[in-house]
């Protein structure tokens, strides 16, 4: 059975699964927690430039959470067709350990011959709630549909489409004034769309 690579890896946005497993997450670090906001972006809202600091008419929750989207954006390019250990989109958005393990996801990805595809009809739910965001240092809870297709690139043959719904926590660190993913930490998972996907 293949697993997540938060201590997981996701394939993007609705798309968490992951081609084996590794851990790389750290312990939760606790923060002092600001204004708890939700925010939900849709997945081809998330930016892909950085800047230094939040753009006019935008909120630090909205950068947070477009940033965290991004990276499983970025993941989830990085490996489709031919998986690209190198794809600069990954260094844009994460940063430290979880830097190092969606870089060696994708490369193990690349070496086996394995590739991310779209569910043909995904579920689309991806609900990310900025839970505190104190200096550098922001933390992210997510429920989000995992419904991507891991594939052989050579044959197409499907190696993993399973369903599943994860409750995951996020920690974003800003970096050169940018927010990068430094962690995401699987805390609860049910099979199919179910759990914080069936809530409002």
């Amino acid at each position: 059975m293949l697993t997540l690579v938060f201590t997981v890896s996701a394939v993007a946005c609705s798309d968490h699964n992951a081609a084996s497993p590794t851990t790389t997450s750290e312990p939760g670090r606790s923060s002092t927690t600001s204004s708890t906001t939700t925010t939900t972006v849709d997945a081809t809202e998330a930016t892909t430039s950085s800047t230094a600091s939040t753009p006019a008419g935008t909120t630090v929750e909205d950068e947070i959470t477009a940033r965290y989207i991004g990276y499983w954006n970025a993941r989830f390019a990085a490996n489709s067709d031919t998986p690209n250990p190198n794809d600069p989109a990954l260094r844009e958005y994460a940063t430290g350990e979880q830097l190092d393990a969606v870089v060696a996801e994708t490369q193990r990805n690349l070496d086996e011959g394995l590739a991310f595809r779209r569910a043909p009809s995904p579920a689309n739910v991806q609900r990310v709630k900025v839970v505190s965001a104190d200096g550098d240092h922001a933390v992210v809870q997510e429920c989000v549909v995992s419904d991507g297709v891991i594939v052989r690139r050579d044959t197409g043959e499907i190696v993993n489409d399973d369903v599943a719904t994860h409750n995951v926590r996020g920690e974003l660190a800003r970096v050169d004034g940018v927010w990068r993913v430094s962690s995401a930490q699987l805390v609860q998972r049910w099979e199919g769309v179910a759990g914080c996907a069936l809530g409002s």
